[in-house]
């Protein structure tokens, strides 16, 4: 509203003087911005917050990632004796970068993918194990190894037929 208008407008309507004087010298003062940069502000604003939010599952990608690739299964050879799957167990924890080795047994290796897998039904008509010959350690690699490495030094060891990442399987 311009000046002109506000005049007419206190002309109009009876109200005290005071009041009238009041309404004129508030209205018609220039108005002051008090965000002269508002469209800015919130386009800054909005490039600011996705940002962080590509930065947050980039972020969240990045370790589910690593936690992939640093977990592997290592099977072996089903015609290993117990004795030697111990000796392999032995030589994959003394491989430098290798965190924890624990053993998967076949039985164990079934009963994880019956659960995951089946449902109680088509498990049932099962009469014995079909992975009896699954068995195999897990191993964690430490964050900061070379996982090709430890890959590599773990095929050389005698009685390992497969060593696959845990996302593999």
């Amino acid at each position: 509203m311009n000046q002109n208008d506000m005049i007419q407008m206190k002309n109009a309507i009876t109200m005290p003087p005071e009041l009238a004087d009041t309404l004129l010298h508030n209205c018609g003062a220039a108005q002051v911005r008090r965000f002269p940069y508002t469209q800015y502000s919130r386009l800054a604003m909005a490039l600011i917050a996705a940002f962080a939010i590509l930065l947050t599952g980039s972020t969240s990608y990045a370790a589910y990632n690593i936690y992939q690739e640093k977990n592997l299964a290592v099977f072996m050879d089903p015609s290993l004796s117990q004795s030697e799957i111990d000796r392999i167990g032995g030589e994959l924890i003394q491989i430098p970068g290798i965190a924890s080795c624990y053993f998967v047994s076949g039985d164990e290796a079934w009963m994880e993918f019956r659960t995951q897998y089946l449902d109680d039904d088509i498990a049932g008509t099962f009469t014995e194990n079909p992975l009896k010959d699954s068995f195999n350690y897990r191993l964690s690699v430490r964050l900061n190894a070379d996982t090709q490495a430890v890959r590599d030094e773990i095929s050389r060891i005698d009685g390992v037929r497969l060593v696959q990442d845990l996302s593999e399987l």
